[in-house]
């Protein structure tokens, strides 16, 4: 009989520790790739698209609003903007996920909101006039 026959669970609990060391390891290593990423919470190219998060928020937020208050000015700029630095966001060195995503998202919205406004504005006239007919 062996050491180890003895301390069966010792041996298992030390196996798990051995196993969770390397997971946080790892887990360390990628947290420390992000923070030290050109793109990385260090600099201006990650806070500025995370702050610009809070205009698909709130953009997000107008879908209860009414359609006849929603601005096409607005909403094409919010649009345009979207789609532009989405393309912008894959050209440079190094590519910024954030930047593009948070693209993505606003263009994704405006043109949502503006198919709201369109069809309220040009279609639901239309079928108010069919029905008064």
């Amino acid at each position: 009989m062996t050491r180890n026959d003895h301390f069966p669970h010792l041996f298992l609990s030390l196996k798990i520790l051995e196993r969770e060391r390397v997971e946080f390891s790892m887990a360390t290593s990628k947290l420390q790739a992000l923070w030290n990423h050109p793109a990385g919470p260090k600099t201006i190219h990650f806070w500025a698209p995370t702050f610009k998060w809070g205009i698909s928020i709130a953009n997000i937020a107008d879908f209860a609003k009414p359609p006849e208050k929603l601005s096409y000015p607005q909403q094409f700029a919010v649009t345009a903007t979207g789609i532009i630095w989405s393309r912008y966001s894959m050209v440079i060195t190094p590519k910024n996920w954030n930047l593009f995503s948070v693209n993505v998202a606003m263009a994704g919205t405006g043109l949502y909101q503006l198919s709201r406004k369109i069809r309220h504005d040009y279609f639901n006239e239309e079928e108010t006039a069919a029905i008064k007919e």
